[in-house]
């Protein structure tokens, strides 16, 4: 129980803070202010040990534990359902708090790895979170602080406060998702522009600098051995920018893609195999999770073996003493609860590296952005724009500090349902 905070708080004064509450949440716009104000103030309001926040999200038709506040934070990521999943139907359908301690009934409704969950996390009561008449997201909090039971007039406060909390969520969610929309809309016209500047170049550049290569080699049989390693040196240096030339028009909108049907499973592990020996090297293990029954789609085979590549060579170099990369693969229906043959495959890659800056992360897909000191900052750049010509998205979390830190890389790519032949 937070400091200064009698269990035998009045009515009125549960009342005072909750409309200071409210009065606060119409300053905020952006998600990340409201989620650390809203959890904040369930946690002091209830004494709960810890507050979990969990909301929607449209991209992977899940719903994601996004905040959490208190003492056993780690268990954060476990609260991720679909809303196929009962208790989300029960949130949904009921729209009523539901206290885990006392409503038996409805807990032995849930599926064991729900009850598992709950009961892992010491859950005792959930608020869903209501916006015009469809939930957005839920509230969940442990057990008390000093061991007593939620009292009935608390629990009405908190879902008080849950209900006008909803909206304001959504308006943020909303904020975000125009911002997000904007953001990704722009880096793309970017990308775009960089790549039909660098395909008008590219014939006039690649001219000079074949004549260069060739006229070096030509000379180095006329030069002395010690004099040789120059040559090399020189030419070297042209087939590096000729690589660069190479991804900057990987970045046109031109560039076609050759569509087959392709496992994107085999495309990752593949990927791993080439990148075995320098895992083994640096001392970098590879967990991998992968549950989708089916991980065919349709795609360029060589632009996502390319993607996945760029994406674990920065993982490794984030690691130059070893450390461990997860690989997580999971798959969600498009649409939410219709009928639909659409899906999303989601491919999460965690590393334990050093992380990426905060002022840094709004950068790292543009062109030429890199904090590696031999870095050409066009390899996320490129990621970005294989993802987008495959009707995809790409994500990427990080921190410096703390048992979090690390960057994660996220992309969802669109697919269709395998028909029952394909699977195994």
């Amino acid at each position: 129980m937070p400091p200064g905070r009698s269990r035998h708080t009045s009515s009125a004064a549960l009342n005072s803070e909750v409309e200071e509450f409210l009065r606060s949440v119409n300053l905020v716009v952006g998600l990340d202010q409201l989620l650390e104000l809203l959890s904040a103030r369930l946690r002091d309001l209830s004494g709960a040990e810890t507050v979990f926040i969990n909301l929607y999200e449209p991209v992977t038709n899940r719903f994601t534990g996004v905040k959490a506040k208190g003492r056993a934070t780690e268990l954060l990521p476990s609260l991720r359902f679909s809303p196929s999943d009962r208790l989300v139907k029960w949130l949904a359908v009921n729209k009523c708090p539901l206290d885990v301690t006392r409503e038996h009934e409805v807990v032995q409704f849930l599926s064991t790895w729900e009850r598992e969950c709950l009961l892992k996390g010491e859950i005792a009561v959930l608020f869903p979170f209501i916006a015009v008449n469809h939930l957005t997201g839920a509230a969940f909090l442990t057990r008390k602080a000093d061991g007593l039971p939620y009292e009935q007039r608390e629990i009405d406060t908190l879902m008080f406060l849950a209900n006008h909390s909803a909206l304001a969520l959504e308006h943020a969610l909303l904020y975000q998702f125009q911002e997000d929309k904007l953001k990704r809309f722009l880096h793309a016209d970017k990308l775009a522009t960089v790549g039909e500047l660098a395909a008008g170049a590219a014939h006039e550049i690649r001219n000079p600098l074949t004549s260069i290569r060739s006229t070096a080699q030509f000379l180095k049989k006329d030069l002395p051995s010690e004099r040789q390693a120059l040559v090399d040196g020189i030419v070297e240096e042209v087939d590096r920018i000729d690589h660069i030339i190479t991804g900057l028009l990987s970045l046109s909108k031109s560039t076609e893609l050759k569509i087959s049907r392709v496992d994107l499973g085999d495309i990752v592990h593949q990927t791993l195999l080439l990148l075995e020996p320098e895992l083994r090297g640096r001392r970098i293990a590879v967990e991998e999770d992968i549950t989708p029954d089916s991980t065919m789609i349709d795609g360029d085979a060589a632009q996502l073996k390319q993607l996945f590549l760029n994406i674990l060579l920065n993982s490794i170099q984030a690691m130059p003493d070893g450390g461990k990369i997860l690989l997580r693969m999971t798959q969600s229906a498009q649409g939410g609860d219709q009928p639909t043959n659409h899906r999303l495959l989601s491919i999460s890659v965690a590393d334990t590296g050093k992380g990426i800056a905060e002022a840094d992360l709004s950068r790292v897909f543009d062109p030429f952005f890199t904090t590696k000191e031999e870095g050409t900052g066009l390899g996320l750049s490129i990621s970005y724009g294989i993802v987008s010509k495959h009707g995809g998205e790409i994500q990427i979390a990080s921190s410096t500090a703390g048992p979090e830190r690390g960057t994660t890389v996220t992309v969802h790519l669109p697919g269709q349902i395998p028909d029952r032949s394909e699977r195994p």
